[in-house]
């Protein structure tokens, strides 16, 4: 009897062990995938971001800073996924924010310590 209680013992603490090494795998696996998702995403928001200001006339000397954002959490409540913060380098003290929605940039609002007559873009 006692054998017996061994070799259950000794498969089921085995089979505890490859549990764990498969969850963490899977866990593991969705990390990675949220990794190369949200790194990808942020090129093309980049990309799209730097072709929608473009369009709008604007240089890359006239762009301080391109500073793209992502959040699993404002998908779980309905917000916008991707955030963009553009700082202009003839008003730094500025930050403008835009977001991505189907696809397109959209502008989303003004921060910074520029009144806002005199604000250029």
């Amino acid at each position: 009897m006692r054998i017996l209680l061994e070799i259950i013992y000794k498969d089921g603490s085995e089979m505890k062990r490859k549990g764990i090494v498969i969850a963490l795998c899977i866990v593991a696996v969705i990390i990675l995938s949220c990794f190369i998702y949200v790194l990808e995403g942020t090129k093309n928001a980049d990309k799209l971001m730097l072709e929608y200001l473009e369009k709008e006339g604007y240089s890359q000397s006239e762009i301080q800073s391109i500073d793209v954002n992502h959040s699993f959490l404002n998908i779980i409540l309905s917000y916008n996924e991707w955030s963009i913060a553009v700082v202009y380098t003839d008003e730094p003290t500025s930050i403008y924010y835009y977001h991505i929605k189907n696809g397109n940039i959209v502008e989303g609002g003004i921060s910074g310590t520029t009144n806002k007559e005199n604000l250029k873009h």
